[in-house]
C-alpha cells in the first residue's frame, strides 16, 4: 500500500492538491481512499461532495472520510471513555459534563493514525492520501506515535502494577472507580497499534511526505522548519509541491511587482529544497471547487505521470562506521536558529530541536559507548560514538600506560 501525506502552512492549498492527487490515482486504476485529519474539515467543500466520519464512496476507485471525533468516541473508545467519565463523575462532575470531558489529549490523533493501520492490514486500498491540518497540528499528529511509545515504555507497566496493588488495598474502601483489566488491556493494545503505525509511516517504501508551499517568504520559512522536524521524527520527505504560481502572462503594471517577487522566491525554493522532486501548479483562473476543477488541477500538477510514484526513499537516519568511529547521522536540513541539544541515557539518545524532541533507542553496537562528539555537515547531524577499533586502541593505551608506570616504580 502507498501512503502519501500532504502537509504545509494553512491556506497553501493542501486540500485541493490532496483531492486532485486522489482523483488522478483513482482514474489510473488505483483503489484509493482520501482521509482528512483536519478538525476544521474542508475536503467535502473542495470536492463538493458530502463526507462524514464513515468511509463514503466518492467515485469509481475512490472513497473518502473526514475523521469525526464524536463518531470515534461512540465506536472505538467505549471502554476508555466509560472509565474516564465514571472517574470524573465520582469526583462530583455531572454525568453530561463528565462524558464530554472524557476525551483525553491525543484521542483524535490516534483515531486518524489507526485508520492507516486498518487500511494496511485490510488490504482494500492501493493508495491512501492524507489531507492534514496546518503544519503545527500535523507535526503533533506525526510525532504522536513516537511520544506515546516513550510514555508507554516508561510508565505503563509501573501503573498497571500499582493498580493491581490498589485493588487489593485502598480499592476496597474508596468509592473512586479503579481501571478494569479490560481498560488496561485496551491501553496495551493502543501501545502495540501505535508501534505498528510508527513503523508503517516511517517506511519510505510505503509512506511519503509531500510539502505544499506557495512562493512567499513566510510560507517558505515555515516549510523549512516542517521539513527539518519531519526528518527528526524519521519521516521521508520526497517532494515539494509549489502551488498557486502566478502565470507570467499576467504581467502589467499591477502584477509586475508580484511576478518579480515570485521569481525571487521560486529561486529560493529551488536552492533551498534541491534535490527534492518539484511538482508545480499555476494559479487556476477560478476557485478550485468540484471534481471537474480538481481533475484540471491534477493535470496541471502531474501531466501524464502517475501521482503515486515514489520520488525518493532516502531515510533521514543512517548508521555507519567512519574513521574507526560509529556514526549516527540524522538529516536536519534547516536547523536555522533553533537550539539543538543532545544527551544520552543508557541505550537512548535524545535529540531536542527547539520544542521538538526525539528519543532514539541505540542499536547494540552503539549502546553504552562513549559519545565522542557531534557535528553538522551538509544538512546532517552526525553523532560520533566510540568504534570497536577506537575502543581497542584506547584499552591498549591504558594497558601500556599501566605497564610503563609499573616499570617506573
Amino acid at each position: 500500500m502507498r501512503i502519501i501525506i500532504y502537509t504545509g502552512k494553512g491556506g497553501v492549498g493542501k486540500t485541493s492538491v490532496a483531492a486532485a492527487t486522489a482523483l488522478r490515482a483513482a482514474a489510473l486504476g488505483h483503489k484509493t481512499v482520501i482521509i482528512s485529519t483536519d478538525a476544521a474539515h474542508s475536503l467535502s467543500d473542495a470536492l463538493e461532495f458530502q463526507l462524514s466520519g464513515r468511509i463514503t464512496k466518492i467515485a469509481k476507485n475512490l472513497d473518502g472520510i473526514e475523521v469525526d471525533i464524536q463518531y470515534e468516541l461512540e465506536n472505538r473508545w467505549k471502554e476508555i471513555q466509560s472509565y474516564l467519565s465514571d472517574f470524573l463523575a465520582s469526583q462530583g462532575m455531572d454525568a453530561v459534563t463528565a462524558k464530554e470531558m472524557a476525551v483525553f489529549p491525543g484521542m483524535e490523533l490516534m483515531s486518524a493514525l489507526f485508520y492507516m493501520e486498518e487500511f494496511h492490514k485490510g488490504k482494500q486500498y492501493d493508495t491512501v492520501i492524507m489531507d492534514t491540518a496546518p503544519t503545527a497540528d500535523t507535526l503533533r499528529l506525526l510525532a504522536f506515535p513516537e511520544t506515546a511509545n516513550w510514555y508507554f515504555d516508561r510508565l505503563f507497566h509501573m501503573v498497571r502494577n500499582v493498580i493491581k496493588v490498589a485493588r487489593l488495598t485502598v480499592g476496597k474502601i474508596i468509592s473512586t472507580p479503579l481501571p478494569s483489566d479490560r481498560f488496561l488491556e485496551d491501553l496495551e493494545n493502543l501501545r502495540e497499534r501505535l508501534g505498528y503505525v510508527r513503523d508503517l509511516l516511517t517506511d519510505p517504501e510505503i509512506t511519503s511526505i509531500r510539502l505544499v508551499v506557495n512562493p512567499e517568504r513566510m510560507v517558505i520559512s515555515e516549510t523549512q522548519r516542517a521539513y527539518t522536524y519531519l526528518c527528526l521524527y524519521g519521516y521521508t520527505v520526497e517532494s515539494i509541491v509549489i502551488n498557486r504560481i502566478v502565470p507570467d502572462e499576467l504581467g502589467g503594471d499591477y502584477f509586475d511587482a508580484k511576478l518579480e517577487e515570485q521569481r525571487k522566491y521560486l529561486k529560493v525554493i529551488d536552492e533551498a529544497f534541491s534535490p527534492l522532486k518539484t511538482i508545480s501548479a499555476r494559479m487556476m483562473p477560478r476557485e478550485v471547487l468540484g471534481i471537474k476543477a480538481l481533475e484540471g488541477l491534477g493535470d496541471e500538477l502531474f501531466g501524464k505521470d502517475d501521482p503515486t510514484t515514489i520520488y525518493s526513499m532516502e531515510s533521514p537516519m543512517k548508521m555507519y562506521d567512519e574513521d574507526d568511529k560509529s556514526v549516527l547521522a540524522i538529516k536536519l536540513p534547516f536547523p536555522m536558529d533553533q537550539k539543538l541539544e543532545l544527551y544520552t541515557r543508557k541505550d537512548d539518545l535524545t535529540v531536542q530541536l527547539g520544542a521538538f524532541k526525539k528519543s532514539i533507542t541505540l542499536p547494540h553496537s552503539m549502546a553504552n559507548k562513549e559519545v565522542l562528539g557531534a557535528d553538522m555537515e551538509d544538512g546532517w547531524l552526525k553523532v560520533k560514538f566510540q568504534g570497536e577499533d577506537h575502543g581497542k586502541r584506547k584499552d591498549r593505551k591504558k594497558r601500556r600506560g599501566r605497564k610503563e608506570a609499573g616499570k617506573a616504580r
